[in-house]
C-alpha cells in the first residue's frame, strides 16, 4: 500500500501521457478544423479499382518478372495525402482523405526564426580514431559490408564569446558547430511536448547521467509494482470463494479481448 502511495504520482503521469498519446488535440497549440476548399470537395478521385487496373497493364509489359494479375478483392485505398504549408506564423497541414473528398486542417503556430547573434563555421577537426577509421574498421570485420551511420557524438562546452557565456555544441561527424546562451533552453517551453517526452524517455544512460538514471529506476519500480498489483490482486480474489465465478468469468472476458484486440493491432500492422 505505501508503495502505492508513493508511486501514485507516477502512476497519474503515466496514464496522463498515454491519453495525450492518444488525443493529439489535448493541450496542443493547435486548432482543427475541416478545410472549406473547393479543390478537395470537386477533385474527382479515381476508384481504387481503376488505378490499379492501369498499374497492372503496366506492369504486364515489364520484362523484370511476369506479372499474371491480381486478386480484385484485395484492392483497398490505404493512408491520406498530407500536404504542410507555412504562411504567416503558422503551419497548416492538410490532411486529405480521398475516397471521401474531404479534408482536415491542423493548424500550428511556428517557432519565430531569429537571426543568430554570430555564426559558427564547421571545425576541421577530428578526433583519434576517427569515424571514418571506425567505420573502416567495422567494414573489415564484416567482409566490407557497408557502414550506414546512424548518429555521431558531439562535445559540448561553455564558452566566452563577445563577453557572453554560450553552450557550443560541436558534431564529431560532420564538424557542425551549433550555440544556444548559457543557461537559456534549447527550444521554447510546450507542456504537451514536455510531458510527452517524459513518457517517451526510457533506458539506462550510458553517460552517467544521473537525473535519467533515477527516471529510469522509477519507470522499473512502477512496472514491477503494476505487475505485483495485478498479480496479487489475482491471488486475494481467488481467496474468496463466493467470487471466483463471476470473478473467472470477467478474466476471461479480459483475456478474449486482449488476444483479440492484439490479433487484430498485429494483423493491421504487419500486414
Amino acid at each position: 500500500m505505501y508503495f502505492g502511495l508513493v508511486l501514485l504520482p507516477f502512476v497519474l503521469l503515466y496514464g496522463m501521457t498515454a491519453l495525450l498519446f492518444n488525443h493529439s488535440s489535448w493541450m496542443s497549440t493547435s486548432e482543427y478544423f475541416r478545410s472549406s476548399l473547393e479543390a478537395f470537395r470537386a477533385v474527382q478521385q479515381d476508384a481504387p479499382s481503376e488505378i490499379v487496373q492501369k498499374i497492372a497493364k503496366e506492369l504486364s509489359a515489364r520484362d523484370e518478372f511476369n506479372f499474371t494479375g491480381y486478386d480484385e478483392d484485395s484492392v483497398e485505398l490505404v493512408n491520406e495525402h498530407i500536404f504542410d504549408v507555412e504562411e504567416d506564423g503558422f503551419r497548416y497541414r492538410y490532411r486529405f482523405v480521398p475516397m471521401e473528398s474531404k479534408a482536415f486542417v491542423q493548424k500550428t503556430p511556428t517557432t519565430e526564426q531569429t537571426e543568430p547573434e554570430f555564426t559558427v563555421s564547421p571545425v576541421d577537426f577530428a578526433p583519434a580514431p576517427s569515424i571514418a577509421q571506425l567505420v573502416e574498421a567495422i567494414e573489415k570485420d564484416h567482409n566490407g559490408s557497408k557502414v550506414r551511420i546512424r548518429s555521431a557524438s558531439d562535445v559540448r562546452f561553455v564558452a566566452d564569446i563577445n563577453q557572453e557565456k554560450w553552450v557550443l555544441t560541436c558534431d564529431l561527424q560532420t564538424g557542425k558547430v551549433t550555440q544556444n546562451k548559457f543557461q537559456e533552453p534549447r527550444s521554447d517551453f510546450n507542456w504537451r511536448s514536455y510531458l510527452l517526452r517524459l513518457h517517451k524517455t526510457r533506458g539506462y544512460p550510458r553517460d552517467g547521467d544521473s537525473v535519467r538514471f533515477g527516471w529510469a529506476v522509477a519507470v522499473d519500480i512502477m512496472g514491477l509494482l503494476m505487475l505485483f498489483w495485478g498479480l496479487s490482486g489475482v491471488i486475494m480474489w481467488w481467496q474468496m470463494k463466493p467470487f471466483r465465478l463471476i470473478g473467472g468469468a470477467l478474466v476471461l472476458i479480459g483475456v478474449l479481448l486482449c488476444v483479440l484486440l492484439g490479433f487484430w493491432l498485429y494483423q493491421a500492422i504487419y500486414y
